[in-house]
Order: C-alpha cells, then structure tokens, then sequence
C-alpha cells in the first residue's frame, strides 16, 4: 500500500492543532472551574454571617429584614409586603414569584393542597396524586408534587391545558388566587395536624434544610418562642388556619387531618375522591393505603433521586410534642388558643390535647 506524503503531513498538522488548540484553551478552562469553585465556596462561607445576608444578600431577592424580633435566633426573619399586608416567606422565595402572586390565576381544574408547614403536605398530596394518576394526565415532579408559590407563573402557563395541576401550597388564604373567591371554585384540600406537633416538625425541618444559613437554631426553646410569636416562615398558626376553617362549608373545600390519615386512610382516601369526583373500588382503596405507609412512601422517593426529600421524612408519626414541649410551652399556647380561636367552633381536643 502507498501512503501519501501529503495526507501524512496534513495528519500530522491536524494533530499538532488540536494539541495547540487544547494546550492555550485548556488553561483559561481549568482557570474558569477554578475561579468558579473558589467563588462557590466563598459565597456559602459569607452567607454563614447575618451581615452578608442582610445587605447583599436580601435586597437582591427582594427580602426585608426586621431585627425587632432577631432576639437571639441566629436567622434572621424574613418578610415581605404585599398589598399593605406583611407576611414571612421562606428564604428561598424571591421577589419576582411575590409579585406574581397579585396577579396569579388559577385553571378551572387546578387542585390545590394547602398546608401549614410540616402539616401532612407530603402525605396528603400524595394521596392526591395516587388517586388523579390513572384518570389524567397530572403535572409530573417525580412523586413531590410542585409548590405553587416556588413556580413563576409563566412555569406554570407552559403547562399543557391537557395537563391536571395539582399543586401545594403553604400561602395563606388571602394569597391564594382570587378565583378561589369569584364563580370558578378549584378544589382544595386542606390538611391540618395538631400544632404542637407541627411545630416540633418545623423545628426539626430547619435542622435539617440547609438554605443559605445551614442549622439555625441554638435550642428548640428558641425555636418555640419564634413559633408561637408568628415569627415563622409563613406567620402564627391560629392566624394561617382560622381564615380556612372559617370557609370549611364550601364544597370545594375539604379540610381533613394529618392524624385521620394515619390512623383512618381508608376514610380519608375516599373523602378525597369523592371530593375530586372520582369513584373508587375498594380495591383501589387498598392500594393507596398500603402505597402511604411511611416507609413505602420513603422508598418511593428514594428512587427519584430527590435525596433531600428524602432525607426530610423523619417519622410519620404522632404525638411527639407530648415529650418535646415544657409545661410552660404548653400553657402559653394553649392560652392563646383559647383567646384567638374561641368562637371558631375549632378546639384541640380532636387532637388530644388539653
């Protein structure tokens, strides 16, 4: 065989340009990673400190600080104003999603399952899901249904009309969309579980979510005296649930408990349905109930890959403010209990507590 001097020589000149190519872009690549990484960890070095978050930090997503109530809590408490009304958010949430939250709407066929935080979301809403998958096509987020206020309403257009969105929410009732108020009335699910428990949830959960500040409190002491001042993300317990109860005779509403769920999910599961306006078989039933059992949900999520959530799911268990609050803790909320829900109709003996 002859080989040809020329296309040798062209082979040789093709080699030495990729490798002068590589040998002066190389350079300015690994230098871009590594300037990347150092900023990378520069910034989660600096957002460890109160004054970075406050004046660089904050203002860029449209977060307020108030140091009327920092006292000793390590993070700081974050609001935001809207239409005269002052409410906490998560640090995570930005100012361009708070302002879509005036003007957001709703599909007719939009579901919604609202809680207060560490409430029964997961749970419920997984239910939710178990039961809409087969008769629709739903708006998929692996098992984790999407939280409306964390979607920007132009996330939420592109969804298909074809599509059910199911949704959760934490937003306050005077948040969520006014359709909820007009002719076109979505279903809504709304979860309550005994507050103490939640709170000691809640607590736990910001242990756990490293969100620009890491572990943040010193004691659950501290946490509870935040809680029961309003001061946690999306405000005090009896102010978030009152406006719901008050509207529990709607028929679109449904209000069901984290504690019925786990100790009565056949009941549950078909008080939803029927609520959604599905007919279920027993069978069906059977199936949800056994798909909701803690560690088969916690298995289930582990095969989406959403390691954090999984991590999240601690207990699926009652009662653990039983042995988590104090005397004192105890009377000081079961006193303004008393004084903010009386004449709701709403007491906490369905919970067990005194």
């Amino acid at each position: 065989a002859v080989v040809s001097t020329q296309s040798t020589g062209n082979y040789f000149i093709n080699t030495n340009l990729r490798a002068m190519f590589w040998v002066i872009v190389y350079p300015f690549t690994l230098t871009r990673q590594l300037i990347s990484g150092g900023l990378a960890a520069l910034l989660k070095f600096l957002l460890r400190y109160d004054t970075f978050r406050r004046r660089v930090i904050y203002p860029k997503i449209g977060i307020q600080y108030d140091s009327s109530i920092k006292r000793t809590i390590h993070r700081p408490i974050l609001h935001a104003e809207i239409d005269g009304g002052k409410y906490h958010f998560p640090v995570f949430a930005n100012q361009t999603r708070i302002d879509d939250l005036r003007g957001s709407r709703l599909r007719e066929d939009d579901v919604l399952v609202v809680t207060y935080p560490k409430s029964g979301t997961h749970l419920c809403g997984y239910i939710v899901k178990l039961l809409a998958e087969p008769r629709c096509t739903i708006m998929q987020d692996d098992m984790v249904l999407p939280f409306y206020e964390l979607r920007s309403q132009k996330s939420l257009d592109s969804v298909p009309a074809t599509t059910q969105r199911i949704l959760k929410t934490h937003l306050p009732l005077d948040l969520i969309p006014p359709c909820l108020n007009s002719q076109v009335q979505n279903k809504m699910i709304f979860c309550l579980r005994d507050p103490k428990d939640a709170c000691v949830s809640y607590y736990k959960f910001t242990q756990q979510l490293e969100v620009l500040t890491g572990p943040v409190y010193e004691t659950f002491d501290e946490w509870v005296e935040l809680w029961l001042g309003g001061c946690a993300d999306y405000g005090e317990w009896c102010e978030y649930v009152i406006p719901f109860w008050e509207q529990r005779f709607r028929d679109n509403i449904l209000i069901v408990t984290y504690e019925d769920i786990l100790t009565h999910p056949e009941t549950v599961i078909q008080q939803i349905a029927e609520h959604l306006g599905y007919c279920v078989e027993e069978g069906e039933v059977e199936d949800i109930k056994e798909k909701i059992q803690f560690n088969n949900m916690k298995q289930a999520l582990e095969k989406t890959g959403k390691k954090r959530a999984t991590d999240l799911m601690r207990s699926g268990k009652a009662g653990e403010s039983k042995t988590a609050w104090n005397d004192r803790q105890h009377r000081i909320f079961n006193k303004m209990f008393k004084e903010k829900m009386e004449g709701t109709g709403f007491t906490l003996y369905q919970y067990g507590s005194d």
